[in-house]
């Protein structure tokens, strides 16, 4: 008898499997509320295996944590002829009360509320969180010592966040060197830039770039959240003199950021018997400030430069760049980026200042800074970085690109840059230094860049 028993129990098991392996849903039945949305969502299930609905679930339930329902429940149980039944739980809906940051000191409180993006009185998103840590890490303005809380207010329905952001050592004095042994020209370039000044938001940045027969001074100064507004009021300028004409320009703009990740501005300006208008747009994603690891940067701008003496035509600047950081292996990182910017339309005689300077760290690595003019331009960049944590970052890069060349030349000129760059972090402080070459120059004949950076 106990044998027979025995067979019978691994018979069933045997069963039981092989039903298991052929068990397809069949249909879905819904018991209590639900909506449309939560029908089609889970419909999905029907002719796939048995135990394949827990990611339909999951997907479901970070919907409607994503929409204030935090305490949203499915239940789902199929039976032995493939029918699904599945009972939905939303729950009360909460809505999102004005953020706090545990560490006090490191912004003004309204200040941060705006920064983080979380729309006061919307309902409670579990991604708008996320984003909102994402775009507050970007920024820079604070080290995070710990991860977002979140506290329930049962009377109002009201989720309070708790972040833990200490005000970060995010200001910098910068100085760069470099030198070009083709050309034998020495070019040194400062930069000054003041972050949250006072725990305010205020953003002010200062640049100034010297060579033998040239001079450039530039600068921004950011307002945030004029008038408590989401809106950021912006003022940038520069000057520049070298041996063929001297330039400047003045500019007030307007800048907000939507979507925690985009930003718009646009610009009015009057500089040498002209005027501007211009719109740029602006994407980050970086999964930090200081040598990223991963995400991409997108920068878009469109400027209408009218009225000037020296030709009929007013005319289009469009320039355009993008950087993406991805992951490699372990400590290696790939980094890719392009730009390209033209003037339209591409006939007529313009000023200096309204075309493209390229060579430096910002275009064609392998010139010294804004060797040359141009009316178009376009290069990408590869190039393969291996970073020790935040101490140290080593480089490899390649760069090929060209140029519409101006007069007495014509037609385009192709570019290939090539080298390799060193920055070491000690504290407060970091130190670089970067050799480039041009295609066609010799191994010794590059461009060599020291650099020294503090932080405060």
């Amino acid at each position: 008898m106990k044998f027979v028993t025995v067979i019978s129990i691994i018979v069933l098991f045997f069963v039981e499997v092989c039903f298991a392996a052929d068990c397809r849903i069949q249909r879905v039945e819904w018991a209590g509320e639900r909506s449309e949305f939560d029908e089609f969502s889970m419909s999905a299930a029907v002719g796939a295996p048995c135990d394949s609905w827990s990611v339909l679930k999951q997907k479901l339930l970070r919907y409607y944590e994503d929409h204030g329902f935090l305490g949203a429940k499915l239940q789902v149980n199929v039976d032995s002829a493939g029918v699904m039944k599945c009972e939905l739980n939303r729950g009360d809906g909460w809505v999102w009360a004005e953020p706090e940051n545990l560490d006090s000191g490191a912004t003004d409180i309204e200040v941060f509320r705006l920064l983080s993006g979380i729309e006061i009185g919307g309902a409670v998103s579990l991604s708008d969180l996320e984003r909102s840590e994402n775009r507050l890490a970007r920024l820079g303005y604070y080290e995070q010592t710990a991860d977002v809380r979140l506290f329930r207010d049962p009377v109002r329905n009201r989720v309070i966040p708790a972040y833990s952001m200490r005000a970060a050592a995010v200001s910098y004095a910068e100085g760069f060197l470099t030198y070009s042994s083709d050309e034998n020209v020495w070019d040194g370039h400062a930069d000054l830039s003041l972050y949250n000044i006072l725990g305010t938001g205020r953003d002010l940045h200062l640049e100034g770039n010297s060579q033998e027969n040239a001079r450039r001074l530039e600068g921004l100064y950011r307002e945030r959240f004029i008038f408590g507004t989401s809106w950021d009021v912006m003022l940038r300028g520069f000057f520049e003199d070298d041996s063929l004409s001297r330039n400047s320009r003045i500019e007030v703009g307007v800048s907000r950021n939507i979507g925690f990740s985009f930003d718009v501005s646009a610009f009015v300006g009057i500089g040498n018997d002209e005027k501007s208008s211009s719109f740029e747009l602006s994407f980050v994603s970086f999964d930090r400030s200081v040598l990223p690891r991963s995400g991409t940067s997108l920068d878009v701008s469109l400027a209408w430069i009218m009225d000037r003496p020296d030709s009929l035509d007013s005319y289009l600047r469009l320039n355009a760049s993008l950087v993406h950081y991805m992951p490699l292996y372990k400590n290696f990182i790939v980094r890719y980026s392009a730009a390209a910017g033209t003037v339209l339309p591409s006939g007529g005689t313009y000023s200096r200042d309204d075309l493209f300077a390229l060579g430096g760290m910002d275009s064609f690595k392998g010139m010294m800074s804004r060797f040359v003019r141009a009316r178009a331009f376009g290069f990408s960049q590869a190039a393969i970085l291996w970073q020790d944590g935040y101490d140290l970052s080593i480089e490899l890069f390649y760069q090929p690109g060209l140029y519409r060349r101006m007069a007495p030349f014509h037609g385009w000129a192709r570019e290939h840059d090539y080298g390799i760059g060193f920055t070491q972090y000690r504290k407060s402080w970091s130190f670089s230094i970067y050799y480039a070459l041009r295609n066609g120059c010799d191994y010794l004949d590059g461009v060599l860049g020291f650099g020294a950076k503090t932080l405060f």
